[in-house]
């Protein structure tokens, strides 16, 4: 398990990248949202008829993959709108509100218990993340209420999507919830549509990289992890924005933002301790 947790752990800092990307793309959150959704599912679809698995079986879970991607597609938009709304660092501590959710609920509905060391895991790497974003003012109410909705979201994709990538496999998994979520984005992918061609090097990274191959993998992964450990790996992606924004943009932080980042790396040393991993049917 130690391998696939560090493989979770690199996706999710690969994943704190796409603030970087996100900054040089002149276009609405929205539209940004349906033309990353479209270019994964297109690469992947492409993949899938390659491989010759495009069809549909029967006994596919085809209502909890829509409903998958409607989850998607909705999770997005509400962290989108409550970034928007109120400030990044409040949506961020918001949303993030998710992993401690899926990790408790895990046991209810997917039988997998939660142990003492993934709490003391969790507790830590959220207090990483508050360290990291430290909200302070421009709370609004909408955007509460959106990141709230994002939290909500994240979680139910996890608990729900874990079954499923068991029964279709990351890749199939991916392809069919990532065309759901386009096709619920349309409208505004076709707003952007014709400015694609001035960021088709970053949308590239962003829609084929991070979002077709990278949901695959998460996928995959997921499907094999216990999902405390998914939920405590999922902070690797806020604190490494901080890692990359240092790196790439001068953004340097301060003590007490690094201190949150070394919250979350030890967090997330301490969920790849060997632990049994469930099977669910």
């Amino acid at each position: 398990m130690r391998r696939r947790a560090m493989a979770m752990a690199a996706l999710a800092a690969s994943w704190g990248t796409i603030p970087l990307i996100v900054r040089g793309v002149d276009l609405a959150a929205e539209q940004l949202a349906a033309a990353r959704l479209w270019l994964g599912a297109l690469s992947v679809l492409g993949v899938l008829a390659i491989r010759g698995e495009l069809r549909i079986r029967r006994g596919d879970p085809i209502r909890r993959v829509v409903l998958l991607g409607i989850l998607l597609a909705v999770h997005w938009a509400a962290f989108f709108w409550s970034i928007k709304t109120t400030t990044v660092a409040v949506a961020l501590v918001l949303v993030y509100l998710a992993p401690i959710a899926m990790a408790t609920l895990a046991g209810p509905v997917l039988g997998e218990p939660l142990h003492p060391r993934s709490i003391i895991a969790l507790i830590t790497a959220l207090a990483g993340v508050v360290l990291v974003a430290r909200p302070g003012a421009g709370v609004t109410v909408e955007g509460v209420v959106a990141g709230l909705i994002a939290a909500v979201t994240f979680a139910a994709l996890v608990l729900i999507g874990k079954p499923a990538s068991q029964r279709l496999g990351g890749l199939k998994l991916a392809g069919m919830q990532m065309t759901v979520a386009a096709l619920a984005l349309t409208p505004w992918a076709i707003q952007a549509a014709p400015r694609l061609g001035e960021f088709w090097w970053q949308l590239g990274i962003l829609g084929v990289a991070l979002t077709g191959f990278g949901l695959f993998v998460y996928w995959a992964l997921v499907s094999t992890l216990p999902v405390a450990t998914v939920a405590i790996l999922s902070y690797m992606e806020p604190a490494s924005a901080v890692v990359w924004a240092a790196i790439f943009l001068g953004e340097r932080g301060d003590v007490l933002t690094w201190l949150g980042v070394a919250l979350v790396l030890l967090a997330g040393l301490g969920s790849t301790a060997r632990q049994p991993v469930p099977t669910v049917g």
